[in-house]
C-alpha cells in the first residue's frame, strides 16, 4: 500500500494537485512501520517540497528536519543525502530571511559535498553561489568574493551557464569590492561583466552593473563626470526597454546636467540626450515637454558646425538630426498637425538616404510613419 500511495502522491504532485499529494504522502506516514526509516524520510522530503512550493516554509522545515534526523541514522555523516537535507533546510531559512541559519546549513552542505563529489560538480558550484549571496547580505564581503570566485571557476570550466549568468557573477564580485572601497578590482570585474553582457546581448540584466559602475567612478575620484554621465544614460536605456519612461527621463536628466557643465562641452552628445528625453515624453504623451527638448536638441545641433540644421544633417549624414526630425514629426502627427508632420518626415528621410550605407531599418520605419499621413495641405 505504501508504494501505491507514493506513486499516487507523485502523480498528484506532477498534476499540480498539492492537497491531494499531501494527503497521499501523509497516509504513508500513518501506515508505514516506525523502522521503515527510508520510506518515512522520503515521504517527509516530498511533503517538504510540496509545502515549500506553497510558500509554507514552516511546514516545509518541519518535514525537512524530520528527514534529516532519519537520514543521519540511515547514512554516514558524509553522505550526500545529508548534504542535500542541509542545503534544502538552508533554502527554507533563506526564504524566511534567517540568514545566519541559512549560512550554517549551507556551510554544512558544502563541507560534505566537497568531500564526496568531484571537484567540478555543479552542486558544489551552486552551494558556493548560495554562500556568496548570504555572505554578501551579511556584509561579509571577503567571504562572499571567495565563494563567488570558487563557484565561477567551476561554472566556467564546466560551462554550466551562459555568458549572461557569468556576467552577473562578475557583477556581484564587483559589488563586493566596491563595498570594500577597492575600486580597482571592482572596475576590473565591472568591465568583465559588461563584456559578457554584450556577448549575450542581455541589456535587461544591466541595471545592477551600471549602478556598480557609478559607485566605482564616484569612489575613484571626482574627475570621472563623463563616465558617470554615460552610466546614467545606460541606466535610462534599461528603463526604456522596461517601458518605464519617467525613470528613464530621471536618469537622462542626471546625465544632461553633468554634460552641460563639462568643459569642453560635447554638443552632439547633449543634443542626443535631449532627443532621448523627447522620445520618452512622447511615449508618455507629454507633447509640450517633448517639443521643449526637441527644440533644445536643435539648438545644440546648430551650435556644432553650421547655422542650418537641415544642411548640417544632409551634409554630414547625421542620423541624430534625422531622429530629431522624426520626433518632431511624431509630435505633430499625434497633435493632429499632419501637414507639419509630413514636412518633418520628409526631412528625416532626406537625411537617412544621404548617409551611406543607408540605415535600412530607419528608412523603413520613417516610411511607414509617413504612410500614416492622409491629410496634407499644400
Amino acid at each position: 500500500m505504501k508504494v501505491l500511495f507514493d506513486l499516487l502522491g507523485s502523480i498528484a504532485h506532477k498534476q499540480n494537485r498539492p492537497e491531494l499529494a499531501i494527503h497521499y504522502y501523509t497516509e504513508i506516514l500513518k501506515i508505514v512501520p516506525g523502522d521503515d526509516t527510508d520510506m518515512i524520510s522520503i515521504a517527509n522530503t516530498n511533503l517538504a517540497s510540496i509545502y515549500y512550493s506553497q510558500d509554507n516554509t514552516e511546514m516545509s522545515l518541519q518535514h525537512l528536519q524530520q528527514a534529516l534526523q532519519l537520514d543521519e541514522v540511515l547514512y554516514s555523516k558524509d553522505d550526500l543525502h545529508i548534504a542535500t537535507d542541509n542545503f534544502n533546510i538552508g533554502v527554507c531559512y533563506y526564504k524566511q530571511n534567517e540568514l545566519h541559519l541559512t549560512l550554517k546549513y549551507y556551510e554544512q552542505s558544502l563541507a560534505i559535498r566537497e568531500k564526496v563529489l568531484p571537484s567540478l560538480h555543479i552542486d558544489i558550484a551552486l552551494t558556493h553561489v548560495g554562500l556568496a549571496e548570504i555572505n554578501f547580505r551579511l556584509k561579509n564581503f571577503n567571504q562572499s568574493i571567495d565563494h563567488w570566485e570558487n563557484g565561477l571557476v567551476i561554472i566556467e570550466k564546466e560551462r554550466l551557464c551562459n555568458s549572461a549568468e557569468q556576467a552577473i557573477i562578475h557583477e556581484n564580485i564587483a559589488a563586493c569590492y566596491s563595498n570594500m572601497n577597492d575600486f580597482t578590482h571592482s572596475l576590473w570585474y565591472c568591465n568583465q561583466s559588461l563584456l559578457l553582457h554584450q556577448e549575450h546581448h542581455s541589456t535587461r540584466n544591466l541595471f545592477n552593473l551600471y549602478f556598480t559602475y557609478g559607485n566605482v567612478y564616484h569612489g575613484i575620484d571626482d574627475n570621472n563626470e563623463r563616465k558617470i554621465a554615460q552610466i546614467y544614460e545606460n541606466i535610462s536605456e534599461c528603463y526604456v526597454i522596461k517601458d518605464e519612461h519617467l525613470l528613464a527621463i530621471t536618469y537622462l536628466e542626471k546625465s544632461l546636467a553633468i554634460q552641460e557643465k563639462l568643459d569642453p562641452m560635447n554638443e552632439i552628445i547633449i543634443a542626443n540626450i535631449c532627443n532621448n528625453i523627447a522620445t520618452s515624453y512622447c511615449s508618455l504623451q507629454k507633447y509640450n515637454l517633448a517639443l521643449e527638448y526637441c527644440t533644445k536638441s536643435k539648438e545644440y545641433y546648430e551650435k556644432c558646425s553650421c547655422d542650418n540644421m537641415e544642411e548640417y544633417g544632409v551634409t554630414l549624414g547625421c542620423s541624430l538630426v534625422a531622429v530629431n526630425y522624426e520626433i518632431l514629426a511624431n509630435i505633430c502627427f499625434d497633435t493632429k498637425d499632419q501637414t507639419t508632420a509630413f514636412d518633418y518626415y520628409c526631412k528625416a528621410l532626406d537625411i537617412i538616404k544621404s548617409r551611406l550605407p543607408v540605415d535600412q531599418q530607419a528608412l523603413a520605419r520613417v516610411r511607414n510613419l509617413l504612410n500614416r499621413i492622409n491629410e496634407v495641405e499644400f
